[in-house]
């Protein structure tokens, strides 16, 4: 077969039809991509994905929350920040552990909105501008991996900001107690990221191929609250959303963890082209499973187990790992190799080595 470029890798995925290899995608945590680099005997991100073979590239500013590399593009009011501690522009404080890398993420302290009694209380909170962000200013990294596929779009966490904002447990307790404050936050939030992605979907027009978002609504035994409140508070803002990037030519690739089988169809009903991570180690995500109920439906990108296999195998070990993932869900195409999560730092570096050499090597449809 001939050897393809990325996208053209991407697209026949997408299809669910074979490429010459599965796509490509890498993620790790600072200190894990740190090792890999001395590891690999390089000093940048192009020369590692080069070295790995990977098909995909995240854009820097992805999360304008969690942590700070979205500072270089930001252009509103100051945001406080010590030391130890940090506000990001929801009014979220958070602890400074990731700051600018991309693919980490600080943990929340308190929230501004854990008072909100009422929806005016949410509607009265000063909320950030989608004006804040220079998405133009991303436009010439784009054009510096045009060689890849361009994930793009700000990570739209309608779920995970909005528990940040107004407490976990006030969350969960008030999806039953007081639905027309959860629901007016929820579709608060969405109302501002289908503005920012606008503008950046129509700032980076033809530059970036696929939006990625997340939200973890799985926890290892299953959803974290029933499917009806999902339906009743998720659903049709997930599909605003996605058609928002469809509308722009994009594919739409969802993050959530945990036990999601429940809301598979759900999100396949909303338009969602791509799941992540496909945590297989969570009841009813078994990869066989899987495959058979929606594999014909969607594209499954991930579920590299990187708690168990990665950590602790050997590289035979994770060889076979490796090939089982890529038979199971590659099956008839429709798949995208990646890490279940992002690559940690106990992980022996002769393992990811392994892994991705395996991935390069097999030819979907053929084997080895």
């Amino acid at each position: 077969m001939q050897i393809m470029n990325s996208r053209e890798r991407f697209d026949l995925t997408c299809r669910h039809q074979n490429p010459d290899r599965f796509p490509l995608d890498y993620l790790a945590k600072r200190d894990a991509d740190q090792m890999l680099k001395r590891y690999f005997g390089v000093s940048t991100e192009r020369e590692l994905l080069d070295l790995l073979g990977c098909d995909l590239y995240h854009l820097s500013a992805r999360d304008i929350s969690q942590n700070e590399a979205f500072l270089p593009i930001y252009r509103g009011p100051a945001l406080p920040a010590s030391e130890t501690e940090r506000i990001c522009p929801f009014g979220i404080r958070y602890q400074r552990a990731a700051y600018d890398w991309k693919l980490g993420a600080d943990e929340a302290l308190a929230g501004p909105l854990e008072n909100a009694e009422s929806p005016a209380d949410v509607l009265r909170h000063p909320w950030p501008k989608p004006e804040h962000f220079d998405v133009q200013a991303l436009i010439p990294e784009c054009e510096q991996n045009g060689g890849r596929v361009i994930v793009g779009g700000f990570w739209t966490a309608i779920f995970g900001n909005a528990y940040r904002m107004h407490g976990f447990e006030n969350f969960l307790m008030n999806m039953a107690m007081k639905p027309e404050l959860i629901r007016t936050l929820v579709d608060r939030l969405t109302e501002f990221y289908l503005e920012l992605n606008e503008r950046l979907f129509s700032a980076l027009g033809g530059r970036i191929d696929l939006y990625y978002f997340g939200n973890d609504f799985g926890s290892q035994n299953g959803l974290l609250f029933s499917r009806d409140m999902w339906r009743q508070f998720f659903f049709e803002n997930y599909r605003r959303l996605i058609d928002l990037a469809h509308g722009h030519g994009l594919k739409v690739m969802v993050h959530s963890c945990g036990a999601i089988r429940q809301i598979m169809a759900d999100l396949i009903e909303v338009g969602v082209d791509i799941i992540d991570p496909v945590q297989t180690t969570a009841d009813g995500m078994e990869p066989i499973g899987l495959k058979e109920d929606f594999g014909d439906r969607i594209v499954f990108h991930g579920a590299v187990d990187t708690q168990g296999v990665l950590p602790t195998a050997s590289q035979e070990g994770v060889e076979q790992h490796v090939l089982e993932i890529m038979r199971v869900l590659g099956r008839d195409g429709g798949y995208i190799f990646a890490p279940c999560n992002a690559i940690q730092a106990d992980t022996p570096p002769e393992n990811v080595e392994s892994m991705y050499r395996t991935a390069r090597e097999y030819k979907p449809g053929r084997g080895m």
